[in-house]
């Protein structure tokens, strides 16, 4: 018996328990119920998610390095192992350089459109452009712990896999709750993300999302499938907890800015 059966279905409820599925989270809660927003009031989201867009991408990535590392180092690396580590591939792929085609049919081309920097120059800049550069304060407390989990992860042989299991979970309900907040920022009563393609970064998530989420949870090729033994298995669900946590901790700072705003 593979030792990554019934893996995935342990990971889910991981993901569960932490609060991080509708109808419970907070975050996704505040999102659904805001009615309009000042740009002010979510620049300071705006830019924790850039940031955090960017740690998950280098350090997914560093993280699929040591997994390459550690198949290097082995005479014949299991081909079932492999073909998860192909889909860890193309998925953060689509974070560097679009691969799937919701995004390569409307992301910037070249580097513009890797996707923190197109999350910034679309979403943050105009938002800057409205309020005006402040001083970068000391991110929330869960924000902050979030992104030393994904430094932690990014030297770990299963990190990647992890961060990509948990974050899939959660990046469609993310995307939709974006939509909701960053659709209404209202300056001088009119929105200020009007143009039709002014929000494409969310949108092509949120079409994306639903692929992605499906293929890291596959039972064959999806992350749990990197697992090599039952000390692996029983790692991951261990690092996952950890990081779902962390995951957590960063929407409920999400959910009280936005609160507050």
């Amino acid at each position: 018996m593979s030792s990554s059966t019934g893996l995935d279905e342990r990971v889910a409820e991981v993901v569960k328990a932490a609060g991080l599925v509708r109808p419970g989270n907070r975050f996704f809660a505040a999102a659904k119920a805001v009615d309009q927003v000042a740009a002010a009031e979510v620049l300071a989201v705006a830019r924790q998610w850039e940031v955090m867009t960017k740690a998950f991408m280098f350090t997914t990535i560093s993280g699929l390095g040591v997994a390459a590392r550690h198949f290097a180092s082995q005479k014949a690396p299991d081909r079932e192992v492999l073909a998860a580590f192909q889909t860890a591939y193309r998925v953060i792929g689509d974070d560097l350089d679009n691969l799937a085609e919701d995004f390569s049919t409307v992301a910037p081309l070249g580097a513009a459109g890797i996707h923190y920097l197109w999350w910034a120059d679309s979403i943050v800049k105009p938002l800057t452009e409205v309020v005006g550069e402040e001083a970068a304060g000391d991110f929330p407390k869960g924000v902050a712990k979030l992104l030393e989990a994904m430094e932690v992860m990014a030297d770990h042989r299963l990190g990647a896999a992890v961060q990509l299991r948990v974050v899939e979970a959660i990046a469609l309900d993310i995307a939709v709750a974006f939509r909701r907040i960053y659709g209404k920022v209202l300056v001088d009563g009119q929105k200020l993300f009007a143009a039709p393609d002014a929000l494409t970064w969310i949108d092509a998530h949120i079409k994306a999302e639903t692929s992605h989420a499906k293929s890291v949870s596959d039972e064959e090729t999806g992350m749990t499938a990197m697992v090599e033994s039952e000390a692996d298995a029983e790692e991951f669900v261990l690092l996952a907890t950890d990081y779902a946590a962390h995951w957590a901790g960063a929407l409920d700072d999400f959910a009280d800015q936005v609160s507050a705003g």
